[in-house]
């Protein structure tokens, strides 16, 4: 270990190689010269800046052991590490490298609090968010960061400093409590409270007679841009816990018992200790935003049915359905007869089950028409009207033409099972009402499809069969015009074949003939006598050559594999020295001409 001393804690070391050093020598009982440790991460972190190496910084300096004095301008670079950090949906913080650098900063920034005694500079929303990140990729599957998450969280949960506090929705009432709660961040007319635990981030519940929890606005949440409206106080009181030891609740209901309309709302929480029972900060809530819905309770009223004259839009026969029952009317099994050339009308308002029956707008409302035969299905979506006589209220049409949707619904006459189906995110529950049975008419011949489903209905053997195809046959569908399946062909992956090739003697004769230009090129210096054994050996020579040569062979190389730019610039550096060295080629040749007797002789 001093031999590693020795030769790691230098200025070339890396601030890991320090971290690692420090840890190890602390975990051998050693004695760590801090003033050489720290005078070595100073240089460090001058020269290197990035989050990882100020995480291993933070990391060494909190093992140190140092004075308060020596570790705040630490602190103050825990703040500035944090600055570095990438924003996420506003309410996250990370850094470049993922979960990996994140996770040891988080350990770097709680361990040097701890060491420093308090979070003198450090920025609490900043320190929430990057919380709030490490939360979030709790369930993690990668064993590496599993274990450095794992570490960050346990440096926090432990800290003596501050608590980091996460909020769990919902509690389950106690054995012999008769009253029903809301689940989750959810409030309707048959359960007002709000219940809630607090947990650290090690999974702990912290009691309610230890902290004090107050709620103040409740905010709702309006329009588009999402603009926040206080609605009732701006203080509703603190929280309080029935059973003294597990959850908070608290009631948004008002003195007379009535809730603020269903919306989206957004409710303004605080924590603190209970007199000295912690001197620890409580982190992530201080004035946080929790998002809850008021939920209503729909029930459906003035429900009425029309059957009449489709030609005239008349209606000569009114039913009025009672909700949650299904009427019975005078065709066969029960059913309401339409005839050809009828057509049906169906409206419907939704209020709030409450004494004042507010209206209600509903999201998602639906009517399903559904064979009782073939249990081919079809969906209309009900059109929303104003309702007659009450202002701002909101009514429900089907028009229905049998005639007219005769395609739709593939000519298959016989008897459906009208069914309603309506659901809103405010909702409390969706509505699901078997309304009537009908009977159904039409004048084209029916579907391929259909007709063969409905053949395969009356076949009592397709029915009961207890194979995998004919229970698939029995089985629903949710389409018309779609029956069973059969299984698709599979799909082969057939890749290009290779292009045919040449015979071998069409492959050699092309070659030779390839070869005959070069083969002209030799007679050529033959019958004009060119004069090989007059190459001078000189280096200008050498290169010049070369250099042409490469030039050639550059050419062929840009047609097959490179691009014009990178040509260019292989080019350039391939053409100076060629150039120089042609330049000295054809100089020399000129010397040697005039110097040679028959030029002397054709001067005279």
């Amino acid at each position: 270990m001093q031999a590693l001393k020795t030769s790691k804690l230098t200025e070339a070391a890396s601030a890991e190689d320090i971290f690692y050093l420090v840890s190890a020598m602390k975990d051998s009982g050693l004695e760590v010269d801090k003033t050489k440790v720290t005078e070595v991460i100073n240089k460090i972190k001058a020269k290197d800046s990035t989050a990882l190496t100020m995480a291993y910084i933070l990391q060494t300096v909190a093992k140190l052991g140092l004075s308060k004095a020596s570790i705040k301008p630490y602190l103050d670079l825990a703040n500035d590490v944090l600055d570095q950090a990438d924003e996420l949906n506003g309410n996250q913080l990370f850094f470049e490298r993922g979960i990996f650098t994140t996770t040891m900063v988080a350990q770097g920034v709680a361990d040097i609090i701890t060491s420093y005694g308090e979070m003198e500079g450090i920025s609490e929303p900043k320190l929430v968010k990057l919380i709030n990140f490490l939360y979030t990729r709790r369930h993690s599957t990668n064993l590496r960061a599993a274990a450095h998450l794992a570490a960050a969280l346990k440096a926090f949960s432990h800290n003596a400093v501050v608590t980091p506090v996460s909020i769990t929705l919902g509690a389950q009432p106690l054995d012999d409590s008769k009253e029903q709660f809301a689940a989750g961040a959810e409030v309707h007319h048959a359960s007002p409270k709000l219940r809630l635990r607090l947990f650290t981030l090690g999974g702990d519940s912290l009691n309610p007679t230890k902290i004090t929890l107050k709620a103040a606005g409740l905010y709702a949440i309006q329009g588009p841009n999402k603009i926040r409206v206080l609605t009732g106080p701006a203080e509703r009181g603190s929280f309080s816990s029935p059973d003294g030891k597990s959850y908070f609740e608290l009631s948004l209901a008002s003195a007379n018992g009535s809730l603020p309309t269903r919306n989206w709302y957004e409710l303004e929480l605080s924590a603190r200790w209970k007199g000295e029972s912690s001197k620890q900060r409580i982190l992530g809530l201080s004035n946080v935003q929790l998002p809850l819905r008021v939920l209503a309770n729909p029930k459906i009223v003035d429900s009425i049915m029309k059957v009449g004259d489709g030609a005239h839009d008349k209606y000569q026969t009114e039913i009025k359905l009672k909700p949650g029952s299904r009427i019975t009317g005078s065709g066969a099994s029960g059913s309401i007869p339409i005839e050809i050339g009828q057509r049906m009308l169906l409206s419907l308002r939704f209020v709030d089950d409450d004494p004042a029956e507010t209206p209600l707008t509903v999201h998602q409302a639906f009517v399903q028409f559904t064979h009782q035969e073939t249990d081919q299905s079809i969906t209309f979506v009900c059109n929303e009207v104003a309702a007659v006589g009450i202002a701002s209220a909101k009514a429900y049409q089907l028009k229905l033409d049998p005639e007219g949707s005769a395609a739709d619904f593939d000519n298959m006459d016989g008897i459906y099972k009208m069914e309603l189906l309506a659901g809103d995110s405010l909702f409390s529950k969706p509505l699901l009402w078997h309304m009537a049975d009908v009977s159904l008419h039409f004048t084209g011949p029916r579907g391929l499809d259909s007709a063969r489903r409905a053949a395969d209905a009356a076949d009592i053997s397709r029915q009961k069969s207890p194979s995998s195809a004919g229970m698939k046959r029995a089985g629903s569908n949710p389409l018309i015009g779609t029956g069973p399946t059969k299984a698709k062909p599979g799909i082969e992956h057939v890749f290009r074949p290779p292009e045919r090739r040449a015979p071998r003697p069409l492959a050699w004769a092309f070659t030779v003939l390839c070869a005959v230009p070069l083969l002209g090129l030799l007679i050529s210096w033959s019958m004009i006598g060119f004069n090989l054994w007059n190459f001078r050996f000189s280096l200008s020579a050498i290169v010049f050559h070369a250099g042409f040569i490469a030039i050639l062979v550059l050419y062929y190389i840009y047609w097959c594999y490179l691009d014009m730019f990178t040509t260019l610039g292989y080019l350039t550096v391939l053409a100076v020295p060629t150039f120089l060295a042609g330049n000295s080629v054809l100089r020399a040749q000129l010397a040697a001409r005039q110097a040679s007797p028959t030029s002397n002789t054709t001067k005279k």
